[in-house]
């Protein structure tokens, strides 16, 4: 009996509201969780560089594991992720540990989280390559909300406990959203005569595609630059005189403007094309940095949130839809990983937090945002050139 499109999409949408629900503790609110165990600016930088170096390393190594072994479902990969998560969350919460093994059993923690996300994206494509009409953009927007409705709760629960409650909770949103996973309906095989065909190396992956590859790039610079808003609002928050119950507000209004542009995105991919529209995603991420080094208040900083429908409420549907355009059938789930590994969860949040951190305490806040504007402003250029590329690649 085939699987309904619509129920895939309300089991997948459980999968994505409590993954981005436990995604927003401990890497939403990172800042202000290592400042809660004594680390400074530089220290939360190079932590969180750590994060992406290793989350780097494991999907790169995943998702060519799980193009070379299609009869493995990712269902259980996902699973395998979301358990050595779990473990390492119980060591932070309940062993004291020095600074340096702390940061290490934290970006361990977050690497395996992180490395889900790529998985799950592939896993969705599974159903639509197998002929399953099934939706990403609303079930996507699910977990918007919901990271949106955790980063509000968290910052009044901080503002009242403190901010290692962010670890209970984080293992509690991990353990639902293993238990949502694991009842997902199976999509079926991974396309297993064109699997067997002979594979491309990543190498060859990127010689043989340069839409992909002016993609990645842009992806790398408009990461680097949002690194300094992702890692360092708390700071903009607390020069406008705010605390973390009004970090939460903020990234309560971020996340949760993304929802429209999630529920939009069919009407949206109608009238434009998916490349187009993750132009305008890194155009507006520059514009919105820009913005935040003029904010004035508080008001004005959530008016700049708002602003954030146009950012990753795009990016975060046009994103997988346009790599799935452009991959060949063996080599999706390691595009997809790419995708990942290039944007701000890779080696863009590594070279960008490295920076953030190296020079906040040297040129400021507003100069950091100044510059990261710059970044993002230059990823839209390149997303410009791969637009062209693409319409020589593919369209013509």
């Amino acid at each position: 009996m085939k699987l309904s499109a619509k129920r895939v999409e309300v089991h997948y949408a459980a999968v994505q509201g409590t993954y981005w629900a436990s995604n927003c503790t401990l890497r939403g609110l990172m800042a202000v969780f290592l400042t809660f165990h004594g680390f400074n600016d530089a220290q939360i930088g190079y932590t969180s560089s750590l994060v992406y170096c290793f989350t780097i390393s494991l999907s790169l190594l995943l998702s060519a594991w799980a193009d070379k072994h299609p009869l493995t479902p990712l269902k259980r990969t996902v699973t395998a992720l979301y358990l050595v998560g779990l473990a390492a969350a119980a060591v932070l919460y309940l062993l004291p540990l020095p600074v340096l093994l702390f940061m290490l059993v934290y970006a361990l923690n977050c690497c395996f989280h992180n490395c889900a996300d790529s998985i799950l994206n592939a896993l969705m494509m599974q159903y639509v390559d197998n002929g399953i009409p099934a939706r990403y953009g609303w079930p996507r927007g699910v977990g918007s909300i919901t990271y949106a409705i955790m980063a509000w709760v968290l910052g009044a629960l901080m503002e009242t406990y403190t901010p290692n409650v962010i670890l209970p909770v984080f293992l509690g949103l991990c353990t639902l959203s293993l238990a949502a996973l694991l009842v997902l309906p199976d999509p079926g095989p991974r396309r297993l005569r064109e699997q067997r065909e002979n594979k491309v190396s990543y190498g060859q992956m990127l010689k043989t595609n340069p839409t992909l590859v002016l993609l990645l790039v842009a992806c790398i610079l408009s990461g680097m630059g949002q690194c300094a808003s992702t890692t360092f609002l708390i700071r903009v928050v607390e020069k406008l005189g705010g605390t973390s119950r009004e970090l939460g507000i903020a990234m309560f209004i971020q996340a949760g403007v993304e929802l429209p542009m999630m529920f939009a995105s069919g009407w949206l991919l109608k009238r434009f094309s998916a490349g187009g529209l993750l132009t305008l995603s890194f155009f507006c991420n520059g514009v919105k940095l820009l913005l935040l080094c003029v904010a004035p208040s508080l008001p004005f900083l959530y008016a700049v949130m708002v602003f954030s429908m146009f950012c990753f409420g795009i990016f975060g549907f046009a994103s997988v839809l346009f790599v799935n355009s452009i991959a060949g059938v063996q080599e999706k789930v390691r595009a997809q990983s790419l995708l990942s590994l290039c944007y701000t969860g890779g080696l863009g949040g590594i070279l960008g937090n490295l920076l953030s951190g190296a020079l906040i305490g040297v040129i400021g806040l507003n100069c950091l945002f100044l510059l990261s504007a710059g970044l993002c402003l230059a990823g839209a250029g390149v997303m410009v050139l791969c637009l062209r590329q693409y319409r020589k690649q593919f369209l013509q």
